[in-house]
């Protein structure tokens, strides 16, 4: 069967989505607005429907242009993977395995890893998805990604999990703050000051669902950061606190310039995970990296289960 609209078309839905206004569409695409605008009218026309409403100069999507413009990113992001893998396999890279890592994650474990991995697997190339904190189950579930390290609670059914290691979170302070000297703090503690996260979506299993729900307060402010290095960054300067992994904290403490401490007397706690879906093989590239990563919870500094 063959279908109605192009490539071009999808390019051109997710390029107006981004941009909000045919002007700066068309840049983007590299087109004149009068030959962006002729392509809108022929795939509606294609398709015998509007794509967009359209008000002054912006354009917002009819039910029907969010519908392809859904599709049009799928597709679209599978084309520009699959160059890539074409890519790499003319350089001698036979498999390509990307590991979704969450905000939370860190990057200090990578070097060591990909070293050892290398070394062992020569044609089998790895590339990091960062930050799949949010839809990391959709992510493996569409092929965006093989493999996820995760952090929280029991992953839900239908995918392969491998528990790594139990971390504890800690509050995280600038040196000298008035919490500093605290062997243990507790909800009222923290709420009271500029709670700093990644982002105001809360993350199941972590501090809002163990710490805030649980006591029934929130932070007086919460300021979001959207990356490590900026939660840190903020937390060091006086701006407020966090809570985070040990694991994650690791090199940013011996920067400097920060203290931590136990969230309630008994301390909370997570699990992290490698995530892959159910019908990867043990053997497979992914099953192989898997193995890799897994290593490296056996050495010294990770807590033992």
């Amino acid at each position: 069967m063959n279908t109605k609209i192009s490539t071009r078309h999808m390019q051109m839905m997710v390029s107006i989505a981004d941009a909000g206004n045919v002007a700066e569409a068309a840049q983007i695409l590299g087109l004149t607005q009068s030959a962006l605008s002729h392509r809108i009218k022929e795939a509606e026309r294609l398709l015998n429907t509007e794509l967009f409403y359209r008000k002054h100069k912006k354009l917002t999507p009819t039910s029907a242009g969010k519908r392809l413009l859904h599709s049009s990113r799928l597709i679209l992001g599978e084309l520009r993977r699959a160059e890539q893998d074409i890519n790499k396999l003319s350089v001698g890279i036979e498999h390509v395995v990307r590991l979704g890592n969450e905000s939370y994650g860190g990057y200090h474990w990578l070097p060591a890893c990909l070293t050892a991995f290398s070394r062992d697997y020569p044609t089998i190339s790895v590339e990091i998805i960062p930050d799949v904190s949010l839809d990391t189950y959709t992510a493996l579930r569409s092929g965006r990604i093989d493999l996820a390290l995760v952090s929280g609670g029991q992953p839900p059914e239908g995918f392969t999990h491998r528990k790594l290691f139990r971390d504890e979170m800690r509050l995280v302070m600038p040196e000298g703050h008035a919490l500093d000297k605290k062997q243990w703090v507790n909800a009222t503690d923290i709420a009271a000051d500029t709670y700093v996260t990644y982002h105001t979506t809360p993350s199941k299993g972590r501090e809002y669902e163990q710490l805030f729900s649980h006591y029934r307060m929130l932070p007086v402010r919460v300021l979001r950061a959207g990356v490590t290095e900026a939660v840190i960054a903020l937390v060091r300067e006086g701006f407020g606190l966090t809570i985070m992994p040990t694991w994650t904290l690791q090199p940013y403490l011996k920067q400097g310039g920060l203290s931590t401490a136990r969230v309630t007397e008994e301390g909370l706690y997570i699990d992290w995970y490698l995530l892959s879906r159910k019908d990867e093989h043990s053997d497979s590239p992914t099953g192989r990296f898997s193995d890799c990563l897994a290593s490296l919870y056996q050495q010294p500094e990770f807590p033992k289960n």
